[in-house]
């Protein structure tokens, strides 16, 4: 083996660890909340008209993972895709932060991507909580 071979096999390896260390690992959340709701797409204003807006279903699923409430949106691609009620309020899930992606193992073994839209430690939800329940 050459030199050149040698050091593209060490190189190849270097960044095949480095992205194996980057996958997000995946741990139990419970859902605390989900749900589907329908939205307004942008609707388009012709000569002070606004035309009527296109809407889209649009999923939102909240899990508690590692001490923070995180809630995920999504817009399922097609009419088969995962949605909000395939992870009912209560259930366990296998959940995995990266940057500003939700990811949920849906229960056939799929990986559902959303987008993070909202984060909140869970101390500072109980310490609303008991604020309210004082007053």
């Amino acid at each position: 083996m050459t030199r050149f071979g040698a050091a593209l096999l060490l190189a190849s390896l270097s960044l095949s660890g480095a992205a194996r260390a980057a996958d997000p690992e995946f741990k139990a959340a419970l859902v605390t909340e989900s749900r589907v709701y329908e939205r307004e797409k942008a609707s388009i204003v012709v000569g002070g008209i606004r035309t009527p807006a296109a809407t889209e279903w649009v999923s939102r699923v909240t899990v508690a993972l590692d001490g923070v409430r995180i809630t995920g949106e999504w817009v399922p691609k097609t009419t088969i895709s995962g949605t909000a009620k395939d992870f009912p309020r209560g259930k366990d899930v296998r959940a995995a932060a990266r940057r500003n992606q939700l990811l949920l193992e849906h229960p056939d073994g799929s990986i559902v991507t959303a987008r993070i839209v909202r984060r909140v430690e869970s101390r500072a939800d109980e310490d609303v909580d008991r604020e309210r329940r004082g007053r």
